[in-house]
C-alpha cells in the first residue's frame, strides 16, 4: 500500500531527469564518433536468436543522433520553466533575478570559458587556423559573448569547438527568459484580475510559434543557403522551448491533483514506453527521407512533443522503470554530461586527424580504407580520452569554480576535513553546541554536491534548476 507521503509527486526534484539527459548525450557522442569512425553501434545477440532477434541494431540512432540536441534544449527550458510554475499553482516563493543569474553563470561559464579559452591559445593560434588576426579576434570575440552562430566563420568554420553553439543558444533563452516570466506573471495591481497567467503561458506559447514558423519558412527553408547554420539558430528552437513551458505546467498541474497508485504508476510506464517506440518511428522516418535536415527543422516540434510526453510520463512511471534513469551510474554520467558534449567531438577530431591515435600513415585516414581494426581501437581510444577529459573537467574546473562563484567552498571534501582537524584541536575552547551549526553546514554540502537530493540552497532557490542539471547539452 502506498502512504499518503510517498504517494505526492515531487515536482522540485525530477530525478529521472538525470538518465534522459545522460542518454541524450551519449546519442549525441555516438552520432559524432560515427562520423569518425564509421562504425555502426550493432549488438549481436546469439542468445536471442531462438526467438528470431540475431542483433540489436541502433545504426539509426547513429546517423541522426544529433536530433538529441533538441532534447537537451527540451529539459533545459522544462528545469527553467518549472519553478515559474511551481510559483503560478502552487503559490511558492520566487528568489531574485540576481540568484538566478548567478546560478545560470556558475553552471555555464566555467566549463565554456575554459573550453574557449584553451582552445584558441593552445591549437587554434599556435597551428595558424586564422588567415589573419581580424578573423582570430572575432572569433574569439564571438564565442566570448555567445554570439557565434550569427556567422559562419565563427560557428561552421570556426576552429575552435564547433558543439558550442548549442551553449549560445542555451545563454540566448537564459536571457530572455526574465522577461517572459515576467510577462507570464502579469502586473502586479488590480489588473492582475483581467490578465491571469494562463492568457501569459498561451500567449507566449503562441508569439515563440509564429516566430518559429516565419524563421523556418523564410530564413531556412526558402533560402536554403547555409542550411545546416540557420536551423540551428535561436529563433528555430523557439517552439521547443515553448512545448517546455507546456510541459512544466502540465507537470505542476498534475503533482498538485494528482497522486501515485499503482495503477497511476503502471499506466504511465506503459505510456513511457509507447513513447520510445514514438521517438523510434521518427528516427526511423527521418533516416528514411533524402532531405534529413529539412525533416529536422519541419518535424522538430512534432519530436519535442513526444520528447516531452516521454519525460513527463517516465516522471510519472513505477519506481523500478524511474530507476533505470536515476541510479547512481545514470547521475554520475549526468553529473560529467556538460563536459562530455564540450569535449567529445573536439578530441575525436584530432585523435584522427592531428595526433593520429592509434597511429596510422599515409594521406586517407584508416577508417575510409575500411581498416576494422584499426577503427576499433580508435573508438575506445576517442572514447577513454572523453570521459577521462569530462571527468578531469567536471571535477577540476566546474564544480570548484561554480562552488566559489556560489560562495561555497571550492573543494567541499578537503573543508570537510580541514574543519573536523580544526574542531578537534579547538574542542576544548568551543563548545560542541558553537561549533555543530559550521560542521553541519560543511557537512550537508559535502554530502549533497553529488546526489540526487536538493541541496538547503537549491531549496531556497525556486528559480535555479536542480543541482546536477547539464545541457548540454542538452547540445546540449
Amino acid at each position: 500500500m502506498v502512504t499518503a507521503e510517498k504517494s505526492r509527486i515531487d515536482c522540485r526534484h525530477i530525478d529521472v531527469l538525470d538518465g534522459i539527459r545522460a542518454v541524450s548525450v551519449i546519442i549525441v557522442l555516438i552520432f559524432h564518433f560515427w562520423q569518425q569512425t564509421w562504425i555502426f553501434p550493432v549488438i549481436k545477440t546469439p542468445w536471442l536468436a531462438s526467438v528470431g532477434i540475431t542483433k540489436i541494431d541502433f545504426s539509426n540512432f547513429a546517423t541522426v543522433g544529433y536530433l538529441f540536441v533538441d532534447m537537451m534544449v527540451l529539459i533545459s527550458g522544462f528545469l527553467l520553466f518549472l519553478p515559474l510554475m511551481r510559483s503560478i499553482i502552487l503559490g511558492e516563493e520566487m528568489s531574485s533575478w540576481k540568484n538566478y543569474a548567478r546560478r545560470r553563470i556558475a553552471r555555464i561559464v566555467p566549463s565554456y570559458y575554459f573550453a574557449v579559452l584553451l582552445l584558441f591559445f593552445a591549437s587554434a593560434l599556435p597551428t595558424g587556423a586564422y588567415a589573419t588576426t581580424a578573423d582570430a579576434l572575432k572569433d574569439l570575440f564571438a564565442h566570448l559573448t555567445f554570439t557565434q552562430t550569427l556567422w559562419v566563420n565563427t560557428y561552421i568554420a570556426t576552429p575552435l569547438d564547433v558543439v558550442l553553439w548549442t551553449v549560445a543558444i542555451e545563454v540566448w533563452f537564459y536571457v530572455l527568459f526574465p522577461f517572459v516570466a515576467e510577462f507570464i506573471k502579469g502586473p502586479r495591481n488590480k489588473n492582475r484580475q483581467s490578465f491571469t497567467p494562463a492568457y501569459g503561458i498561451f500567449f507566449i506559447f503562441a508569439v515563440f510559434n509564429i516566430i518559429n514558423y516565419v524563421y523556418t519558412e523564410n530564413f531556412v527553408l526558402k533560402g536554403n543557403v547555409y542550411l545546416a547554420m540557420r536551423i540551428n539558430q535561436f529563433p528555430a528552437f523557439l517552439g521547443v522551448y515553448s512545448i517546455g513551458m507546456l510541459g512544466a505546467s502540465a507537470f505542476v498541474l498534475i503533482a498538485k491533483n494528482c497522486r501515485r497508485s499503482r495503477i497511476f504508476n503502471a499506466v504511465n510506464t506503459l505510456f513511457s514506453v509507447c513513447s520510445i517506440l514514438l521517438i523510434v518511428y521518427l528516427i526511423n522516418d527521418c533516416v528514411a527521407t533524402q532531405e534529413r535536415q529539412v525533416w529536422q527543422v519541419t518535424e522538430r516540434s512534432k519530436l519535442a512533443f513526444v520528447f516531452m510526453t516521454f519525460i513527463i510520463t517516465t516522471a510519472l512511471s513505477s519506481k523500478w522503470y524511474r530507476w533505470l534513469f536515476s541510479n547512481k551510474f545514470m547521475r554520475f554520467l549526468s553529473g560529467i554530461s556538460y563536459n562530455l558534449y564540450i569535449w567529445h567531438q573536439w578530441l575525436a577530431v584530432q585523435c584522427k586527424n592531428t595526433w593520429r591515435i592509434p597511429k596510422w600513415s599515409g594521406e586517407i585516414p584508416p577508417n575510409m580504407l575500411n581498416i576494422t581494426y584499426w577503427m576499433n581501437r580508435y573508438a575506445v581510444v576517442i572514447t577513454v580520452f572523453a570521459f577521462a577529459a569530462a571527468i578531469l573537467a567536471t571535477y577540476l574546473i566546474e564544480k570548484p569554480f561554480a562552488n566559489l562563484i556560489m560562495g561555497r567552498p571550492v573543494f567541499p571534501l578537503f573543508a570537510k576535513k580541514h574543519l573536523k582537524t580544526a574542531n578537534s584541536a579547538d574542542e576544548e575552547c568551543i563548545s560542541e553546541e558553537e561549533s555543530a551549526p559550521l560542521s553541519a553546514e560543511v557537512d550537508s554540502f559535502a554530502d549533497t554536491v553529488d546526489s540526487d537530493e536538493p541541496t538547503e540552497d537549491a531549496a531556497a532557490n525556486p528559480w535555479g534548476e536542480q543541482e546536477t542539471d547539464r545541457n548540454d547539452s542538452d547540445c546540449n
